[in-house]
């Protein structure tokens, strides 16, 4: 059996922490690309409107409204990840606007990526209630 020899544990346990933190970023970022995120509070008539997609109502309780701004494009997939960048729930939906039903996540904050036909994708906030 190995010796330590005269070892912090101090410096030990911050060294942990780091590499788990760094790695937990690293995972995070090859998720989803960050965007910011206005923080104010939300009430029940806004709407997640990024210029591209609007997605309402949000907050929501039971289901979402996806809907491309562009007629031409559709909305070919949402995704939703938990606000430590965990993929929570997967949606198909391949039309221009589409009604998504919530029943997968519990109350929350979550980060929506979705796609469109054009391949753009950006990243949005919601919030379940």
């Amino acid at each position: 059996m190995g010796t330590f020899v005269n070892v912090n544990p101090y410096k030990v346990k911050k060294l942990l922490f780091s590499l788990v933190l760094i790695g937990t970023l690293t995972v995070f970022s090859e998720k989803i690309s960050a965007q910011s995120v206005n923080r104010e509070p939300l009430t029940a008539s806004q709407k997640s409107d990024d210029g591209v997609l609007l997605a309402f109502p949000n907050p929501a309780k039971d289901f979402i409204i996806v809907k491309s701004k562009d007629s031409n494009l559709k909305v070919k997939s949402v995704t939703f990840y938990s606000i430590l960048g965990m993929q929570v729930a997967e949606y198909v939906v391949n039309m221009n606007s589409g009604e998504i039903r919530l029943d997968k996540l519990r109350p929350g904050k979550y980060l929506m990526k979705y796609i469109l036909s054009d391949n753009t994708q950006k990243v949005t906030q919601i919030v379940k209630q």
